[in-house]
């Protein structure tokens, strides 16, 4: 069942030009990455106060007029089930017409793919943590859980790599690929992944920007709306 965070965040640098409702769901993530902002109050644990899905729509309806974007973020929003996820945008499409975010960590290719297939997003902010595609779970366990928090599978090594591309040729102005720039890895690590994103731009001649964003130690949520 989808279940939200009670408190939700005005901001306006997560997406520029627009004043957006970030919005954390409340179900977990399948990584542990290091620094993680939200691990304590929307990972390890789940106090009695969430929000449920019809609890969201009817807050968003009330504040339609004030925003023109909805981001919805995590934990990993994506982790929850397709079906209940697309029923539950078909509703913010019904009541909000804005834009809608999805911040994701890329490792649901295929709920992303029909996400856009069905028009229910109009942009992703994608995370690329690693270059997954010069590494190996097997030979580079320590880099895998040092920065993601445990070791993938190749697959999930695979899925990454698929979303990234799949942002790029969407091509969506309010799509992002991202990497914040842990102070545990050597430049090399941050040019390697640069490299194969702008290559993937070129490929696609896609306008989805690139981003190294700096490190910062987890914060406290703040601008509750």
């Amino acid at each position: 069942m989808l279940t939200f965070y009670p408190r939700f965040i005005r901001t306006f640098d997560d997406l520029p030009s627009h004043v957006s409702l970030l919005i954390h769901s409340w179900n977990g993530c399948n990584l542990r990455c290091l620094g993680c902002h939200n691990y304590d109050e929307l990972i390890a644990k789940k106090p009695d106060n969430y929000l449920n899905a019809e609890q969201v729509i009817s807050r968003l309806d009330g504040c339609a007029e004030i925003f023109d974007a909805v981001i919805f973020s995590g934990g990993e929003f994506l982790i929850n089930e397709l079906s209940e996820i697309e029923h539950f945008l078909k509703q913010v499409r019904r009541v909000f017409n804005g834009k809608t975010i999805i911040f994701t960590n890329g490792t649901f290719p295929c709920k992303m793919q029909s996400l856009m297939n069905n028009q229910l997003v109009d942009g992703f902010h994608i995370d690329m943590k690693l270059p997954f595609h010069g590494l190996n779970p097997k030979d580079d366990r320590e880099v895998f859980q040092a920065i993601l928090g445990l070791v993938p599978s190749v697959s999930t090594c695979q899925d990454i790599l698929e979303s990234v591309e799949l942002v790029i040729r969407h091509n969506s102005s309010l799509s992002q690929v991202r990497t914040v720039k842990y102070p545990l890895l050597s430049d090399e690590y941050f040019e390697q992944i640069r490299e194969y994103v702008i290559g993937l731009i070129e490929k696609y001649d896609s306008a989805v920007p690139y981003f190294l964003n700096p490190y910062h130690p987890p914060l406290i949520l703040q601008n509750d709306v």
